[in-house]
């Protein structure tokens, strides 16, 4: 029997570890990789110190962004990240820079002045009063990690050098290989776990809930999983802290199944799911109280960047199913928008901690699973285990929705019983002499 929408939206669902029997139907592909039985707990252990470790990396990696951007903190010019890693490194010494790439670690003495200066800034803004939702994030999250006032400089200055290696290695090192996109994905899974969340993400997420539509024009979607809907905290690039901190996805989705006519309101209930403890909060308090989303694209038309049609209308219709939307300027560039939350598209929104990996929830069986920009963060075993959480949370003829393009996904997926319907390919911007700038969607259904 179906809740009602306020008893539904209200609970807070408990998760529980996956055991060796969860995964039954996947021992095979486990133990081919080495995964067995008797070493199954323990290698679970090993995953979760490491993930509580990314998720750490990934706080800091967007304090060192926040510091280099952000002009609450200094009216000094904001220093572009991957611009400031290739001046790090060229100031260190050949041996030095072995040692850097391999170890992050590096001489204080050579990180540049600009750099130093943001550090004194930034330090000074963390200990000042005020109300700023980012600096509260980032003042408790200083709190917490650098408890030693006397060390916090030092402190910051590490931080950065060990996020330089992943910034610097992605910009530089991986384009000169001859396999670049291979060497890109290998950084990722190691790399912190990032909250970094787009406006641009929701399109794609729009066309693939658009195909569930043109499959099934009866469908109705009651109960919808997210699975890391993020937290813009402070991307590595393109930093806007002119307005707190938002999570795009839950409402994107949310706008998206109403507007299409795959979901009413008041029959629906959306639970975004994170290993982030920040952002789970986040979301609790946006569901408690509506928020003002402010949703600015991300991508700039130039002479040589051009937005598409559909990405347009698109934009244009986001967030008129959820709330009040106001074009901020019809022909800003960037594209941008305010939209004034709904009571009632709060109230569907809920949140729990999950680590997909290696715990699943105890609640009832969703209708369509969305995790997007997520699971190219886990090598193959991760990924295996994380798509049997998955397929166990969803209830039969779910949909379950991606954008990973890793062969094993559909491997796996057959082997669960979640098979692979259709995909589409959509540009968002042209970019002249280069490929253009898009995704890919991925669409599964249950099939037992």
């Amino acid at each position: 029997m179906l809740l009602s929408h306020a008893s539904a939206s209200a609970q807070s669902p408990t998760t529980r570890p996956i055991t060796w029997n969860d995964v039954s139907s996947l021992h095979a592909h486990l133990e081919a990789r080495g995964i067995s039985s008797a070493s199954f707990a323990s290698y679970l252990e090993r995953i979760r110190d490491s993930n509580s470790k990314r998720v750490r990396e990934g706080d800091l990696d967007h304090l060192v962004f926040y510091m280099l951007q952000s002009r609450r903190v200094t009216s000094l010019p904001p220093i572009e990240p991957a611009l400031s890693a290739k001046a790090f490194v060229n100031m260190l010494s050949d041996q030095e820079r072995g040692v850097f790439l391999r170890y992050a670690t590096a001489p204080s003495a050579r990180v540049p002045a600009d750099v130093r200066t943001r550090v004194t800034a930034l330090i000074r803004a963390l200990e000042s009063p005020g109300k700023d939702a980012r600096l509260l994030y980032f003042r408790e999250l200083a709190g917490a990690t650098f408890p030693n006032q006397h060390d916090k400089e030092a402190a910051l200055i590490r931080e950065y050098i060990r996020a330089m290696r992943f910034v610097y290695e992605k910009e530089f090192v991986a384009q000169q290989s001859s396999d670049r996109t291979t060497r890109v994905v290998e950084l990722y899974r190691s790399r912190g776990l990032s909250t970094d969340t787009a406006v641009e993400a929701g399109y794609l997420v729009y066309l693939g809930l658009g195909i569930i539509k043109s499959l099934d024009p009866q469908r109705q979607i009651r109960r919808v999983l997210i699975v890391g809907p993020g937290l813009d905290l402070a991307p590595r690039t393109a930093l806007h802290d002119e307005s707190p901190p938002q999570s795009y996805q839950p409402w994107a989705v949310i706008d998206a199944l109403v507007s299409l006519k795959l979901a009413w309101m008041n029959d629906l209930t959306v639970l975004g799911a994170d290993i982030n403890p920040r952002v789970v909060n986040h979301l609790r308090r946006a569901a408690a109280d509506p928020p003002v989303l402010t949703l600015t694209s991300e991508i700039r038309e130039t002479s040589a960047v051009t937005l598409t049609p559909d990405y347009r209308d698109y934009f244009t219709g986001l967030g008129s199913a959820i709330g009040t939307a106001r074009q901020s300027n019809r022909r800003s560039n960037p594209l941008s928008k305010t939209v004034q939350v709904s009571d009632a598209a709060a109230r569907s929104l809920n949140a729990a901690a999950l680590d997909i990996v290696t715990e699943r929830l105890d609640a009832a069986p969703f209708d369509l699973v969305v995790a997007t920009n997520i699971l190219p963060y886990f090598d193959d075993v991760q990924l295996t285990l994380a798509l049997t959480n998955v397929s166990a949370m969803l209830g039969p003829g779910g949909m379950f929705l991606h954008n990973e393009s890793r062969a094993l996904v559909g491997d796996v997926t057959d082997a669960l019983g979640v098979k692979f319907e259709q995909s589409r390919h959509a540009a968002i911007a042209t970019v002249q002499g280069a490929p253009s700038l898009g995704d890919s969607v991925f669409i599964h259904r249950k099939t037992q």
